[in-house]
């Protein structure tokens, strides 16, 4: 469970920093999207960026998930995990992404910008929750 009552104090703690992070980080470029896009796209861009924007922080909310799921596996099925994963995840978003332009008739290209800067942005993330992560996970002296 992402923020279960079964991990130690010290997990728990990190995990809700990085939910606060995440979230601040998202609204902050939320914000500044609507400033911009509001300010310098028409609608139908805007509303194209906006769903790639969220496709990217769904994408990185599942790669969250996918990393707390795999973590505390062996080293061989954490990797697996992550990149069946990451494979399934891209697989997916290329279908939704497919299925929003073809069907949809979206703006490709406001839905690429908004998928590219959350995208990176939620990634960017995820390797700093990963490093958090795996840094509680290393015995310390009084572990051992």
């Amino acid at each position: 469970m992402i923020l279960g009552k079964e991990a130690d104090p010290k997990l728990r703690m990190m995990r809700r920093q990085m939910v606060r992070v995440v979230m601040i980080v998202v609204i902050t470029f939320g914000l500044l999207s609507v400033l911009i896009v509001s300010r310098y796209a028409d609608s139908r861009f805007a509303g194209s960026y906006f769903l790639g924007a969220l496709l990217g922080v769904v994408n990185g909310a599942v790669g969250f998930v996918t990393i707390e799921k795999f973590i505390d596996k062996s080293t061989l099925v954490f990797l697996k995990g992550v990149f069946l994963g990451m494979g399934i995840r891209l697989a997916l978003l290329f279908g939704v992404f497919i299925f929003l332009f073809e069907v949809i008739h979206v703006s490709i290209s406001g839905m690429v910008y908004g998928l590219i800067v959350f995208y990176f942005t939620m990634t960017v993330l995820e390797v700093v929750f990963l490093n958090k992560r795996i840094a509680l996970k290393k015995p310390t002296r009084e572990n051992k």
